[in-house]
């Protein structure tokens, strides 16, 4: 996993570095985008509780294809996206598979489960043309492959004992393909973002029809 957060930091340093030399009053082509998220989860286990803000990224390389002179285009790529969920209750082995469980009586610092996915992010769009700050409105569909799913835990495993770190990765009852809506909004490079997952995230366990709401900012870099 560290190497593919890797493989897109490299890509956005180069894009980054290319944007610079770039004429900021042409119009932008929207191709490298960078989003900082929280997830609004819903539909979890009753006696579970989640952390305000659930930090995530995702980092989108896209093609833009206008349509004729119009301000549109339908836009295609490649993408990478972390959703994670904090919680009192920790993703462990049952008897079914994994499910949530209550962590009781102990102390711990961080309780996290982290699931990315690479995507295929396709959308329609308006632009507003030959301005520096532009004026967009991007949304589409979003089809995510899971190609990593673990726990990570900081704290007490024995009431009293000492803070141990672990993570637990190979977990089961995660659906391996995620599809959703997304969308952005916004005037010049820092845009308003959305996604909503269409399909299940979890799978014949008891968060089966959990859902998530991403919402925070984009970053158009080029």
């Amino acid at each position: 996993m560290k190497k593919v957060i890797l493989f897109f930091t490299v890509i956005t340093l180069f894009a980054a570095s290319t944007f610079s030399q770039e004429n900021t009053k042409m119009r932008p082509k929207d191709r490298l985008i960078v989003g900082l998220f929280t997830d609004i989860w819903s539909n979890l286990p009753d006696e579970m509780e989640t952390k305000t803000i659930n930090r995530g990224i995702t980092i989108n390389y896209l093609q833009d294809f206008p349509i004729s002179t119009s301000n549109f285009s339908f836009a295609a790529g490649l993408g990478f996206t972390s959703h994670n969920l904090y919680s009192d209750n920790f993703y462990t082995i049952t008897s079914d598979g994994h499910e949530f469980m209550p962590i009781s009586g102990l102390d711990y610092d961080k309780n996290k489960l982290s699931l990315n996915y690479l995507n295929i992010p396709v959308e329609l769009r308006y632009r507003t043309r030959n301005t520096p700050q532009t004026f967009r409105i991007h949304a589409g569909v979003k089809a995510g492959l899971l190609i990593d799913a673990h726990t990570k835990y900081v704290g007490e495993v024995t009431p009293g004992g000492r803070e141990t770190k672990f993570k637990e990765g190979k977990l089961n009852n995660i659906e391996n393909f995620l599809v959703g809506v997304h969308g952005r909004i916004g005037y010049g490079r820092v845009n308003l973002s959305t996604f909503i997952n269409l399909t299940n995230i979890f799978e014949e366990n008891n968060a089966i029809d959990a859902g998530v709401f991403s919402v925070g900012l984009s970053f158009i870099l080029f």
